[in-house]
């Protein structure tokens, strides 16, 4: 077969590969064995083998990822540790006129060396991670896992040609991009802490653990002469009038709870108070779960008071008819505290056990906890 049969197609190949030259052509089709080919020069022209590499044929554009990055001067002698101690010795003997270039030169081998071998190992510790060398001391040094991290992180070609050409411009980009992000991230952060409290306040409100209250202007009422309707038929609202405002309480009638047939609808009431007046507050009825009933006692429920709080405070004064079930809620309460020092656990640890034991009998109602107590009170291992 001739060479023309196919030029214009082998003509535009190399064109893509920027060696249209005939000397080039003919070295990299290897159409050639001249002395001056086989005796100096490569079997590929030098344009050729950039661009198959992917940078630009003129040169000048050539780098290594890895060898951007140089390890620290500490962390090389720690490769080849003799190597100073052989220098020093080497230092000496030229004080008596004794010299060895050969050794020197072996020495400065091996100090390049020890630079491409840690350069080398990056790479090649995410390509061969099983291999028994990586648990030599080396590797878990301290200054080796910096200078890993620094060599994942290293710049891109562009950022680097930035660096190099305008490095005041880049280092204002970088110092940017570094504020920029941190803004965003604190941004981030509280987007995410106030879309969790307001899914959490939503839930609370739903399942019926929370009050929802409305304060009416009474000159309002008095001159319309309207009754208010809430929109939800399954709401009704009481109206008490005082001398300063309307105290308006929406009863909730929250998502109907499993397995708890007995458990009355959760209604929770919550008045202003003053150094004399308790405030009232019901506890919610809607609760279905040991987490929520620890939650409503210690910190409260979406912005309602803690039980514990009212207690401390009131007494049983705020109580006000419901003394039955806060007794009871307080009885459940203290055995988790006893069952939680009595295993040294933590108190979500012992609210997890419990709970867990509850879901495991049928998903027990917080009446049926209280009822049951020595169901669940001790360890099932026991």
């Amino acid at each position: 077969m001739q060479p023309k049969a196919h030029y214009d197609a082998i003509e535009k190949g190399f064109k893509a590969c920027h060696i249209r030259r005939e000397s080039d052509i003919r070295r990299a089709g290897c159409w050639t064995n001249d002395a001056l080919e086989s005796a100096y020069l490569t079997n590929l022209p030098r344009a050729l083998l950039r661009v198959m590499a992917g940078f630009h044929k003129d040169g000048g554009r050539f780098y290594l990822r890895r060898a951007i990055e140089k390890p620290d001067p500490e962390l090389c002698r720690k490769v080849f540790p003799m190597v100073e101690v052989w220098q020093e010795r080497i230092n000496r003997g030229r004080e008596h006129d004794d010299q060895s270039i050969a050794a020197n030169g072996f020495l400065q081998m091996l100090r390049q060396l020890s630079v491409v071998f840690l350069q080398d190992l990056v790479p090649l510790q995410e390509l061969y991670p099983r291999l028994s060398i990586w648990n030599a001391p080396l590797f878990q040094d301290p200054q080796y896992i910096t200078f890993k991290k620094l060599m994942n992180e290293a710049p891109i070609p562009q950022d680097l040609a930035l660096q190099m050409a305008m490095p005041l411009m880049h280092d204002y980009i970088h110092a940017m991009h570094i504020d920029v992000s941190a803004h965003l991230a604190s941004l981030t952060h509280n987007i995410e802490q106030q879309s969790q409290r307001t899914s959490q306040f939503l839930d609370d409100l739903l399942s019926g653990r929370v009050p929802f209250s409305l304060q009416v202007d009474p000159s309002y009422i008095q001159n319309s002469h309207q009754s208010f309707t809430p929109s939800a038929p399954s709401t009704s609202l009481p109206i008490t009038t005082s001398t300063a405002a309307i105290n308006t309480t929406i009863s909730n009638v929250g998502i109907p709870a499993q397995h708890t047939n007995n458990t009355p609808t959760n209604n929770v009431i919550t008045t202003s108070s003053t150094a004399d007046d308790p405030p009232h507050y019901k506890m919610s009825r809607g609760i279905t779960n040991l987490y929520d009933l620890w939650r409503e006692w210690h910190t409260g429920l979406s912005g309602s008071p803690a039980v514990f709080e009212l207690e401390r405070t009131w007494k049983t004064k705020w109580r006000r008819g419901d003394d039955k079930w806060v007794n009871r809620c307080v009885t459940i309460i203290r055995e988790i505290q006893a069952y939680q020092e009595k295993y040294k656990l933590t108190p979500e640890a012992a609210l997890k056990e419990i709970d867990d034991r509850r879901i495991v009998l049928g998903n027990k109602s917080i009446n049926w906890m209280y009822e049951n107590r020595t169901k669940w009170t001790i360890r099932v291992e026991e």
